[in-house]
């Protein structure tokens, strides 16, 4: 994905299945943490289309946590 993206930024990144509560937070975590290491700084992140109804709002604010880290370590 990262090859046919090129040079343009990506916009979302976070499948929205990743926030509902029967997903594993687990892989929910790694992947934000790995698609921001490799879209960095050309990276827009949210999830796609939009945060289901049935999500764990939680989920968001540990999204959250996890740019303002990554943010603190590339400063």
């Amino acid at each position: 994905m990262k090859d046919a993206v090129g040079e343009k930024i990506l916009l979302d990144g976070i499948p929205a299945i990743m926030f509902l509560p029967n997903y594993p937070l687990k892989e929910l975590k790694n992947f934000v943490k790995r698609i921001m290491e490799l879209f960095y700084p050309r990276l827009i992140l949210g999830a796609s289309d939009e945060v289901p109804p049935p999500a764990d709002i939680e989920r968001v604010k540990i999204v959250s946590e996890i740019v303002d880290n990554f943010n603190h370590e590339k400063l």
